[in-house]
């Protein structure tokens, strides 16, 4: 009886171990782009700046939302991922601008 009991525990500690360390490596995430300014500093910001800092922020914030509800993206898919939400937004904006309806479906 003692091989099976050894063979289990061997079989349990492996799996502690994949638990313990690879779990963290999953969570990680992403350094953001966003540098969080203070009120001084945002006030000095011109009219561009200060609606291209709000937009990046949003898209972080939505990014970083998506990654931590899923399993997580590769580097390459978070950037890309962030690249499509900076798109919308932007798109967002345009039609905003331009005082049109957004298409329904």
């Amino acid at each position: 009886m003692l091989p099976y009991n050894t063979f289990m525990f061997k079989k349990f500690a492996l799996a502690m171990m994949m638990v313990l360390f690879l779990t963290p490596l999953s969570m990680a995430a992403f350094p953001s782009d966003v540098i969080v300014l203070d009120k001084a500093a945002t006030v000095k910001l011109s009219d561009d700046q200060l609606i291209d800092t709000y937009e990046n922020t949003l898209v972080e914030i939505e990014a970083d939302r998506s990654f931590h509800a899923t399993s997580g993206f590769s580097p390459k898919e978070y950037k890309d991922y962030k690249a499509l939400l900076k798109f919308r937004l932007l798109l967002l904006v345009e039609i905003h601008s331009r005082h049109l309806e957004l298409p329904q479906f």
